[in-house]
């Protein structure tokens, strides 16, 4: 059971789509896009800045960005889109390409359950951009939405039919996923790591092969940061007190009882799940007023 958001579900259903594999269609890959950067932050030139989740870069002249949605758009955050220009993109050197003609496209793409959200949020403000929408079987751009500049797009991403599930394992989570979230990573990476020692750098490349180098150097320092107030939660607990210290700003893990410290592992791990899948209940079940009676 994974537990990270729908945003992060959409990212790797992205990287899945330009990452050649036997079990998940290709399209993006098929047509020479790849992934450039993930979470790029472009300054814009009224000094606001526009931070798509991912980028992508085909041959020497196209851009594609992504904005993934688990919920409604802000006026704002469109608006930034709306303003960005070629312009920006090529003097705060965004991309590594340099095309006199380079061109770009921004997508909103989201979930089918939040599909009744992120729509009328964006219409009411005037969306320029196009909207995809991935459920169960197919990714498909939302009729009410426009279509991208670049006519290739609009014939990648006129109905993808999926046959398998997205694939999860590309990026284990994203840097706005709850704690526990991220903690049930941390440690299911921990339970195979005895005797392990690593600095904040080194915790991302493994987590995040190989996929890390290509965060923005924003994104990577935002990580690093969620990652470091969440190990010291961990090495606050009993269990983990003396089996995860830090010198010197490497950590290491040391333990004389591999089986114990594994089973603390799993332990925290089942009990968060657990506490997860509760409060996911209680989202969907109606909350009983006196009005409800």
């Amino acid at each position: 059971m994974s537990n990270s958001s729908n945003s992060t579900l959409l990212i790797n259903c992205l990287i899945g789509l330009s990452t050649k594999s036997q079990d998940f269609p290709y399209p993006l890959w098929e047509m020479g896009f790849q992934i450039e950067t993930i979470e790029p932050s472009i300054l814009l030139s009224d000094g606001s800045n526009a931070n798509p989740d991912i980028q992508f870069k085909k041959n020497h002249d196209s851009l594609l960005f992504f904005e993934c949605k688990d919920g409604h758009c802000g006026k704002d955050q469109l608006e930034r889109y709306k303003k960005l220009t070629i312009g920006d993109i090529k003097r705060h050197h965004v991309t590594s390409l340099n095309a006199q003609n380079l061109v770009f496209d921004i997508a909103y793409f989201a979930t089918k359950q939040k599909e009744e959200k992120i729509i009328p949020s964006v219409e009411k403000d005037g969306n320029p951009f196009p909207i995809l929408i991935l459920d169960e079987s197919a990714i498909k751009l939302n009729p009410k939405s426009n279509n991208f500049t670049n006519p290739l797009l609009n014939s990648i991403f006129k109905e993808i039919t999926l046959t398998s599930p997205v694939p999860r394992n590309y990026i284990p989570f994203m840097v706005d996923d709850d704690d526990k979230t991220i903690l049930c990573a941390l440690l299911q990476h921990f339970i195979t790591k005895i005797e392990y020692q690593f600095t904040l750098d080194q915790l991302c490349v493994d987590l995040f092969w190989p996929f890390f180098g290509q965060f923005s150097d924003r994104g990577k320092a935002d990580l690093k940061g969620r990652l470091s107030r969440l190990l010291k939660i961990l090495m606050s607990k009993d269990e983990f007190m003396t089996t995860i210290v830090i010198r010197d700003k490497i950590y290491h893990i040391k333990t004389t009882r591999p089986k114990t410290f594994m089973k603390n592992c799993q332990n925290l791990i089942i009990e968060m799940k657990g506490e997860m899948l509760k409060e996911e209940e209680e989202k969907k079940s109606p909350q009983l007023t006196f009005e409800s009676f």
